[in-house]
């Protein structure tokens, strides 16, 4: 129940962000490289923080993460952090600066490839934004993500080799999450002020949805799904 107490914080953020608290203005479009090299890390942790603008996610990267952002502002260049521990490199992009800021003709855009032929735990957290998470083809071990007032759409069809275990909280928007017909998928929903449509998917009773492959699938992907005050749409890629 967490969107829902913090759910009245959340939209005053997000007034504050509509409605700007900053003197900040729009200049010329910057273009910027997103880069973490490949290394011998085994795994990858990888945390994206988009505070306000665009985000855009997918596999396709040669070396660990790829990618490129354009703003308008200074307050949103993107700050790439990476360490490797262990045989574990640990990557955080988020911006420089204050997120809050005038919308207006903001541009604010996140472009990022990572690489499939690594396992990986991926957390994105976003504010004010849209989000297009085509996340097919990774080698995703955990997956959790969290939105503020965002339109979000998550691709997780597709033949998955490895079961996995997706978190998805969602706050004021749209979200459309496809899910795997041929692996198994368990979906548990939670709902807040918002609701949720299942397309597709058998239900069991208390919120908890299977598809027909779940029985007797090696492979699930194990979906949570806590809605705040938006609409959620689960359905499967076929």
């Amino acid at each position: 129940m967490k969107k829902i107490i913090g759910i009245g914080v959340m939209m005053g953020a997000s007034l504050l962000l509509l409605s700007g608290c900053s003197s900040v203005f729009p200049e010329k479009t910057r273009d910027e490289t997103l880069l973490v090299e490949k290394d011998k890390a085994e795994k990858l942790e990888v945390d994206i923080n988009l505070g306000v603008g665009e985000l855009i996610v997918k596999k396709g990267a040669k070396d660990w993460v790829e990618g490129t952002a354009q703003y308008n502002i200074k307050k949103l260049a993107p700050q790439v952090h990476y360490n490797l521990n262990g045989k574990t490199g640990n990557v955080k992009i988020e911006h420089k600066g204050s997120k809050n800021i005038r919308l207006g003709k903001m541009k604010n855009t996140w472009d990022i490839e990572l690489n499939e032929d690594i396992p990986m735990d991926l957390s994105i957290e976003t504010g004010a934004s849209t989000a297009e998470l085509d996340l097919r083809g990774l080698q995703l071990e955990n997956l959790d993500i969290e939105t503020g007032v965002s339109d979000l759409l998550v691709d997780l069809s597709g033949d998955w080799k490895k079961s996995f275990e997706t978190n998805i909280e969602t706050g004021v928007g749209a979200t459309t999450v496809i899910l795997p017909s041929t692996v198994g998928v368990k979906l548990t929903t939670e709902e807040g002020i918002g609701s949720s449509s299942i397309e597709g998917l058998i239900s069991k009773g208390k919120g908890v949805y299977v598809n027909e492959a779940y029985e007797k699938a090696d492979v699930v992907l194990e979906v949570n799904s806590e809605i705040g005050v938006g609409d959620v749409t689960f359905k499967l890629d076929k």
